[in-house]
């Protein structure tokens, strides 16, 4: 009788443990200054709290291309914004502090300390992934020349839209305007404009490679100082046209001669009305320094100081 006893009294105070456990376990959310949850405590015993840390979840991150890639027309279109003026021809400058140039090559071009810029010879050069090869060459060659430059310009954007025989698997990461005329698959923006800028520079026409971010994915992630993985951005080329002595925006994804808004974005997306402002300018992702995805990432998370606190 008092074995039985005994054992339930044995059981009473075990669920009574659990009990209490289960109350002591009460959890509370650790939030540091800038209001993000970066952890979570229980609590122990009376006023005496323990830390846990929460593991961070592993977010697959993407570049986000703005297009279906399988729908893009094959004919070239003009938007609104085509043949609007460019601020400045500083404006078409790569960035110095960037490109892998000496100081004197850039200096000898007129982009470093000199108001007079002599980018339309500047974006005729090759840069490492714009190579003008046998291969680049050959394809220039098999694309007809317009009466004009823009009727080339318009040429080249249609070839490309037609002799891809399909898409790759979608990213940023840059690799060289032969590597893709030869697989004849293009995986996005990136591929379309640095082949698109290869060509044109092969015909004698002047074009940059110009990278763009989305303004909104920006200004979110700088309002809530919190890494946005889902990456947008996007790729145009400018182009010289010696006719009008004017400097144009080209979206080689779209297919489209475009411009910039009042406001200085570059629109563009299905319908137009996604606006992206400038990022990096060069001969090509290489020749400033940004050829793969997270190379990109950090750029972005540097210059907008995502997720590192007030900017000074």
């Amino acid at each position: 009788m008092n074995k039985k006893i005994g054992v339930v009294i044995v059981l009473v105070v075990i669920v009574m443990f659990l009990v209490g456990c289960q109350k002591e376990l009460e959890t509370v959310e650790i939030i540091n200054e800038e209001g993000n949850i970066v952890g979570e405590a229980f609590r122990f015993s009376e006023r005496v709290y323990q830390l846990r840390t929460v593991t961070p979840m592993n977010i697959e991150e993407t570049y986000v291309e703005l297009f279906d890639l399988q729908t893009l027309p094959a004919i070239s279109e003009l938007t609104p914004y085509y043949g609007g003026e460019l601020n400045y021809l500083g404006n078409l400058a790569p960035f110095p502090t960037k490109s892998l140039q000496s100081h004197n090559e850039l200096k000898s071009w007129g982009i470093v300390d000199s108001k007079q810029a002599n980018l339309k010879l500047f974006y005729l050069q090759e840069g490492p992934l714009t190579e003008i090869t046998n291969i680049v060459q050959a394809n220039a060659d098999l694309i007809e020349d317009g009466e004009t430059t823009e009727d080339t310009v318009r040429n080249i954007m249609e070839w490309l839209h037609q002799t891809s025989s399909g898409n790759c698997n979608n990213h940023r990461n840059a690799v060289s305007a032969d590597e893709i005329i030869s697989r004849k698959c293009l995986s996005g923006c990136t591929d379309y404009t640095i082949v698109f800028a290869a060509l044109a520079r092969a015909k004698g026409i002047a074009a940059t490679v110009t990278e763009t971010v989305r303004e909104q994915w920006i200004a979110e992630m700088v309002w809530n100082n919190q890494w946005n993985g889902n990456k947008e951005g996007h790729f145009f080329s400018e182009v010289y046209m010696p006719e009008n002595d004017a400097w144009v925006v080209i979206d080689p994804t779209a297919n489209k001669l475009t411009g910039r808004d009042s406001d200085g974005y570059y629109p563009s997306g299905p319908e137009g009305n996604k606006r992206f402002m400038l990022f990096e300018r060069g001969l090509d992702p290489a020749d400033y320094g940004l050829t793969t995805d997270a190379q990109f990432a950090n750029s972005v998370k540097n210059r907008y100081y995502v997720e590192q606190g007030d900017q000074p």
